[in-house]
């Protein structure tokens, strides 16, 4: 009962034919997708076994549809918490907010209909115009943030996640590339693979010291730099593939697909990066909140030693998911 069993059963049924059993979870793969290939062996025309293989990871297709829904339904959330979070945004973030939810529901729409050719001529026209909403709405952001909190590193926290869409504009150039119709130029994608090295360089060097919005701080904590080095080896991979195709490469369709897989990984890992900046820096502009919290270090029963492990793990579990005291950092004394 599993897809190497069926592949068996397969070639035994159909021993002339390549029988191929889709991917779903295999036991002794610890679970993991797998898919069979199995046909049969013949001796002077009597069946005498069956051959099968397990397909390698990387050949398995990718569920397009699956990302899309996925990415809608997160995009969807993300506006949702945002237009009702608690305290609501000040009434020029609110604006520029509504401004994107409006461009992106018309995007919506159109992703979710049916596929061609023009609707996606339609989806490319209309993100110029969703892009331009959203740098609108990191403006105000940035502003607001420096002007609540300066301390607030809302430019690095910015810079990392145009990482991450760089990234992903990179990809969408390389597949328009591969069709034709569409004005993608390979300098396109020469323009983004040196603003994305530049701003790898400024996240890890910061710029000058904090005295403006625009200053990016030295990034010195080891789990920043690991965070960093491992979205730079990812992007290590990612790089040749782009470059040959803006070089004049042509985007075949395993060129491609090997673009699309590596970026994905490459999302991944500076998509951590991204979630490290925000939430470092989140806990270190929060209000502080000292709790006496008396402890018996001595005496019959000095438990204290325990108790304080105990409770440095719930401060450090209340600070992070900011769920029971939203806005203020624990420090008990």
């Amino acid at each position: 009962d599993s897809g190497l069993g069926e592949a068996f059963e397969a070639a035994m049924k159909n021993p002339d034919e390549i029988n191929v059993i889709d991917w779903k979870p295999y036991g002794p793969s610890a679970g993991a997708l797998a898919s069979f290939l199995s046909t049969g062996i013949k001796q002077y025309g009597k069946l005498i076994g069956v051959f099968c293989t397990q397909m390698p990871p990387e050949s398995k297709p990718i569920d397009s549809s699956v990302v899309l829904t996925d990415a809608i339904s997160k995009l969807d959330d993300f506006f949702l918490d945002f237009k009702f979070e608690i305290p609501p945004p000040a009434q020029t973030i609110a604006d520029k907010l509504y401004a994107v939810s409006d461009k992106w529901s018309a995007l919506e729409q159109v992703f979710k209909g049916s596929r061609s050719m023009q609707a996606l001529q339609d989806i490319v026209s209309q993100s110029t115009a969703f892009d331009a909403a959203t740098t609108g709405l990191e403006e105000v952001w940035i502003d607001a943030a420096w002007a609540a909190a300066p301390t607030l590193e809302g430019t690095k926290m910015l810079l990392a996640s145009k990482q991450l869409a760089l990234l992903q504009s990179m990809c969408k150039d390389a597949v328009l590339l591969g069709m034709d119709g569409f004005a993608t130029t390979r300098q396109d994608i020469k323009n983004s693979l040196a603003a994305y090295e530049a701003n790898h360089v400024l996240l890890v060097n910061g710029n000058k010291r904090r005295l403006a919005k625009t200053d990016v701080a030295e990034t010195e904590a080891e789990e920043g730099l690991n965070v960093l080095a491992s979205a730079q080896a990812a992007w290590e991979a990612l790089k040749p593939e782009l470059q040959g195709i803006a070089d004049g490469g042509t985007a075949t369709e395993p060129t491609l697909r090997k673009v699309v897989e590596l970026t994905a990984d490459a999302v991944k890992s500076m998509g951590a990066a991204a979630t490290y900046f925000t939430t470092t820096t989140r806990t270190t502009t929060m209000m502080t909140l000292e709790i006496l919290a008396p402890m018996p270090l001595t005496g019959d029963w000095p438990a204290g030693q325990t108790f304080r492990t105990t409770a440095l793990l719930a401060e450090a579990l209340i600070n992070q998911e900011q769920s029971l005291l939203l806005g203020f950092l624990l420090h008990h004394v």
